[in-house]
């Protein structure tokens, strides 16, 4: 484990599938590096983004509240950053200033205590400064954190994020991997069928996702989708470049992990990389971007897209690790909702391609279809 302490790792990360492996890997390096999408126009996220015209906050939020350190304090910190306003037709903005002048409101309960209080209430009020009129149902608290610190810090979200990151003492680092704000992504179908939006791409047909020929960033100015492109954060290469780990994260392939590959600087830095491992963790189970999908299907879309831009398989990935589930073929989640395995498929091929396969019993026997995140860690840490 030693040899393993204060390895520089950088995740390309989906959602919250990632969660417990990396606080597994915390125990053993802090030099983390989250890099996350930054093209979300969903649910909140779409209401700021179309509003401030700023990135998607979402995902950055959700990275910053894995990195706080677990204390029994903290709790209340993530608590905050974390609450939203009831889901309703429309809240006005005066609410989250109604809530800051009370001190016996909700604000002030989750702050009970905290030495950095006055430091997000100030946030908040610049948020209450810099935004006229927004509908706030569902808005969480910690993306409207986010965006002040946009404002605040010199409309840098590098510096805004490393602002923030200080201000919560958190134990890695998160980048967006883009810093344009109207960056979005498109689907293109082989049938000619093309999707814009990244949650447009997740909901549409769960069955019709190997029928995707390509995704690509695009950019939305004056209501079209324009071609362009994508620039990638510089610190996203910077770490990307001087990693010994880089690990493909689990989560939604088509709209959290292969996006990471679809531009030119990230795959160049990838592939010049050569002393870092580069890990892709399968997903333990099927979910509406990955239905009827086996291992090989995943793997064989990423080689597509490797060779479309004149890398092999191997310049992007050296370690495959999929759980052996055995054959089985499903079961019931504890919402008894049926949830489907992936299969392996054929993975010898990759094998002939000098790529490593790592087969373990990597599930939860607790949580199905969650990871062990102390036996992934393991893997990880003998590699």
């Amino acid at each position: 484990m030693l040899k393993f302490k204060n390895k520089k790792i950088t995740i390309l990360s989906g959602g919250s599938a990632i969660k417990d492996i990396m606080f597994e890997l915390l125990r053993y390096s802090d030099n983390i590096t989250r890099v996350v999408p930054s093209t979300d126009n969903g649910a909140s996220s779409k209401v700021l983004r179309e509003c401030c015209d700023i990135l998607s906050v979402g995902d950055i939020r959700q990275s910053l509240a894995m990195s706080i350190p677990h204390t029994q304090q903290n709790k209340q910190l993530v608590k905050f950053i974390n609450w939203r306003f009831p889901v309703k037709k429309y809240i006005f903005i005066d609410e989250l200033g109604k809530l800051l002048l009370n001190k016996s409101s909700v604000l002030y309960q989750l702050t009970d205590g905290l030495s950095i209080q006055k430091e997000l209430f100030d946030y908040l009020c610049l948020f209450l400064e810099k935004v006229d009129s927004i509908n706030l149902s569902n808005g969480s608290i910690g993306n409207f954190i986010l965006v002040a610190a946009y404002y605040k810090h010199n409309e840098d979200w590098n510096e805004a994020i490393e602002k923030l990151e200080e201000l919560f003492n958190c134990k890695s680092k998160v980048l967006p991997i883009y810093l344009e704000n109207q960056y979005h992504l498109k689907a293109n179908f082989y049938n000619g069928t093309i999707i814009c939006g990244e949650s447009e791409i997740n909901k549409f047909g769960t069955k019709s996702k190997k029928d995707i020929a390509s995704l690509e960033i695009c950019q939305l100015k004056d209501k079209k989708f324009l071609e362009v492109s994508p620039k990638v954060n510089p610190k996203v290469l910077k770490s990307v470049e001087e990693s010994e780990l880089i690990i493909f994260s689990p989560g939604s392939f088509f709209t959290s992990i292969l996006p990471h590959l679809i531009n030119d600087e990230l795959p160049f830095a990838l592939a010049q990389n050569k002393k870092a491992r580069k890990v892709f963790l399968v997903n333990l189970v099927q979910d509406s971007e990955t239905m009827g999908f086996t291992t090989e299907d995943i793997i064989e879309i990423v080689e597509r897209v490797a060779e479309q831009r004149g890398y092999k398989l191997r310049d992007f990935i050296s370690d495959i690790i999929v759980n052996n589930n055995y054959n089985q073929v499903s079961f019931f989640n504890s919402q008894q909702k049926k949830q489907r395995y992936i299969q392996m498929g054929n993975l010898e091929k990759y094998e002939h391609e000098g790529i490593n396969i790592i087969i373990g019993n990597l599930e939860d026997p607790w949580k199905r279809g969650e990871f062990d995140a102390k036996e992934v860690g393991k893997v990880l840490l003998n590699l």
